[in-house]
């Protein structure tokens, strides 16, 4: 499941993959931190053999109307989904969301917040970098993310590459901006319990993205506790151990099981990630079984 190369079954579910069983549950556009219009995602998308996809853009839902109707017209079916950035103590969070009201006021509301937040985080950034004597300027990441879209921190490594600041995409996580390093900061602080409370409150259902290795089972705990409905098993960077612990996880605690590819393009060089990392039928049957009667229509 892991891998389009590596066929797996689900044991007693007997559900062997396929190509024609791909559903990613995890991608990204250029309304956030992808590379790709929402055309040419979907587009990808289905050549790389995905027929169930869902666009999870950070802290913003600009895509979903648009992949609505270009979903329909080449043959796929769509979710609509999020990525919800939050942060508990020194951990970064993120939270996708699926199947909830994105026209709902109070919850478009909350994402404004977000992004107002992501700006002023880009700012800091930029003033660390600028300290560090390189002369970026908020106004090109600004420019690079697009006044309507959601700014991260992959636009400003995209374009500390397109200036000529960096050569990669990689050296500037690694030396500058990534955890840990002279110009990084945090998400800002938005508790995890109401990053899963806002999407549950739109109809949606919350699943903990890419847990890996930092998330403890005390805060994986914390968060079933808070409503969460499930855990993203697969995902590129989960080790087959990783895979089977969540997956264990999930199981024995009557939780929901997602998976995708994160796919982003461009100079994140994560190319081979789209049509690799999947689930299958099963899984996605188990997710809409959970979604609100009034938010089952709500998938293309």
């Amino acid at each position: 499941m892991r891998r389009s190369d590596k066929s797996s079954s689900e044991g007693a579910e007997g559900n062997q993959l396929g190509n024609s069983a791909k559903i990613d549950l995890h991608t990204h556009t250029s309304y956030s931190d992808g590379a790709l219009s929402t055309r040419k995602l979907l587009a990808k998308a289905y050549q790389a053999g995905i027929r169930t996809i869902s666009i999870t853009d950070h802290d913003g839902v600009g895509s979903i109307t648009e992949a609505t109707e270009i979903s329909k017209e080449i043959g796929m079916s769509f979710i609509p989904g999020i990525e919800v950035s939050s942060r508990h103590k020194r951990f970064q969070l993120h939270f996708l969301g699926y199947y909830f009201d994105y026209t709902d006021g109070k919850f478009l509301s909350s994402l404004e917040i977000l992004r107002d937040a992501r700006i002023r985080r880009a700012e800091r950034i930029v003033a660390k970098l600028n300290r560090l004597k390189i002369p970026l300027t908020l106004e090109s990441v600004l420019d690079r993310a697009g006044i309507r879209n959601t700014v991260g921190r992959p636009h400003i490594a995209n374009t500390m590459v397109e200036e000529g600041y960096a050569e990669t995409y990689d050296e500037v996580f690694h030396k500058y901006i990534g955890i840990g390093k002279p110009a990084y900061e945090a998400n800002p602080p938005f508790p995890p319990e109401q990053a899963i409370t806002m999407i549950k409150k739109a109809g949606g259902l919350a699943f903990l993205a890419h847990p890996s290795t930092y998330v403890t089972d005390a805060l994986m705990r914390s968060l079933l506790s808070s409503g969460l409905d499930g855990v993203e098993v697969i995902h590129p960077s989960h080790s087959d151990e990783q895979v089977a612990f969540f997956k264990e996880f999930a199981d024995s605690n009557s939780i929901l099981k997602s998976g995708g590819s994160d796919f982003h393009g461009g100079l994140k060089n994560d190319e081979g990630n789209l049509g690799s990392y999947f689930i299958d039928e099963y899984w996605l049957g188990s997710i809409r079984a959970k979604v609100p009667a009034e938010s089952e229509t709500k998938e293309n």
